[in-house]
């Protein structure tokens, strides 16, 4: 074999000598880093508290961050999206809820007015309008009574019945300021524009607060619907006689538009209305206590652990909830699968381009992953949370769950959110090459 020239053996000997003194990668160096994209810098951020994260290849399945991935945290809203696979997991994307009014033909005074769930029965009119898109309207329910009664009766009684749900009250593991500021109502059956207390948005005093009794109130609407033949009507307690006939009733928009918008709005109320509907279907107690089991259930039919799952409510707002990174970033996996039962969550998660939660986020440094993320967002104090799918530059699709809690010296704040648009904002970048290091 020919010798190599001594010139090219000289510049072989100085490029290795400057791979040594200058730290120049080798090719071999080269082609591992090449193979690795790090969020060590995103990582080190200290407005992410005390941070766990967990984020999985759907695709391959392939666990690429795991920061205290097992370890259970407080969820706040993120946990709504447990409830959202749990009724695409066990009801029908068009089930709807349905509110009626009977009577008894012995008695054509007394009217009994039924819940069957639906929080967003409307008292408002076009062009008024509620959070909620395209509501049954009490007025066209009172129309059709007073048409039914004829002119002449009077309406001396009004009924009204919860019973549909088991349970209906306020949950224990929630602040009564919870109610006061507007953030859930008294979970019931029957109410009223989830009982907030102006729920128009085309006026100036719209005002979320919620009384201390939803079915009462939403007994009162009606009789004022009902106008001059009801003005003297008694409200009481009570249940539907089982010879009552109905006189007129009207159903939600499809579960598909609550789940969704309970997604964008992170609405707590909308999301344990929902949770009582599944628990109906599974022939459950519509209970507080059944969140959990039914949760259980669900995940047990995708093949994902619960292990370290507490649920004192399905929207995320009782501080006692816990929930690991790990479930829920599996779930949003699964949610990936085209011939998954849940497939179409996804669909109904906010990005930062459509309206809700995520609208004022991922700007600035981040914008570039606004068209490549759908996500639910969560915050209680002492907690901000975010977890979502994001579709890499590389073309692999990640489910991610990320926590920043304050503990201790380890503290959120003003800015957490952003930072944590940015460990997602790395994703985006990294791909299927994400690593902690």
């Amino acid at each position: 074999m020919p010798k190599k020239p001594t010139a090219f053996l000289a510049a072989l000997a100085l490029a290795a000598s400057l791979v040594v003194t200058l730290g120049v990668a080798s090719p071999v160096q080269s082609a591992a880093a090449a193979a690795t994209c790090s969020a060590k810098t995103q990582l080190a951020n200290p407005l992410l508290g005390k941070f766990y994260g967990y984020v999985v290849d759907t695709k391959t399945r392939k666990v690429l961050l795991d920061i205290r991935g097992k370890v259970p945290t407080p969820s706040a809203s993120v946990l709504k999206l447990l409830t959202g696979a749990s009724a695409l997991f066990f009801l029908s994307e068009d089930y709807r809820a349905e509110t009626s009014i009977y009577q008894v033909a012995s008695d054509p005074t007394t009217i009994y007015f039924v819940g069957g769930g639906d929080h967003t029965l409307s008292a408002y009119m076009p062009p008024s309008y509620t959070t909620y898109k395209n509501p049954p309207r009490l007025a066209r329910m009172a129309a059709k009574v007073l048409t039914k009664i004829g002119a002449d009766t009077k309406i001396k009684k009004i009924v009204f019945d919860t019973s549909f749900f088991d349970e209906n009250g306020f949950n224990p593991f929630w602040l009564p300021t919870d109610r006061t500021s507007g953030f859930v109502s008294h979970i019931s059956s029957l109410m009223a524009d989830a009982d907030r207390a102006s729920s128009d948005l085309t006026k100036a005093n719209y005002s979320s607060w919620r009384s201390e009794d939803p079915a009462k109130r939403a007994a009162g609407l009606l009789r004022t619907a009902l106008g001059e033949q009801a003005k003297n009507a008694k409200i009481v307690r009570g249940l539907k006689p089982e010879e009552a006939t109905s006189i007129t009733s009207v159903k939600s928009q499809p579960l598909s538009v609550w789940i969704e918008h309970a997604m964008h709005i992170s609405d707590n109320t909308e999301t344990e209305i929902i949770a009582r509907h599944i628990q109906k279907m599974l022939v459950m107690p519509t209970t507080f206590k059944s969140v959990q089991p039914v949760t259980e259930l669900m995940l047990g039919g995708l093949d994902i652990n619960s292990k370290g799952l507490i649920m004192r409510d399905a929207s995320g707002l009782a501080q006692a909830n816990r929930v690991t990174p790990k479930i829920i970033a599996e779930l949003l996996s699964e949610a990936a699968q085209p011939n998954s039962p849940i497939q179409a969550l996804p669909a109904l998660l906010p990005t930062p381009s459509s309206y809700g939660t995520l609208a004022g986020r991922f700007k600035g440094d981040n914008a570039a992953v606004r068209k490549s993320v759908s996500a639910k967002s969560g915050y209680i104090p002492g907690l901000s949370s975010l977890a979502g799918l994001v579709t890499a530059k590389d073309g692999s699709k990640l489910a991610f769950a990320f926590f920043a809690r304050t503990q201790g010296d380890l503290k959120i704040g003003y800015g957490t959110k952003t930072a944590v648009d940015s460990l997602v904002a790395r994703a985006y970048v990294c791909g299927a090459k994400l690593t902690r290091n």
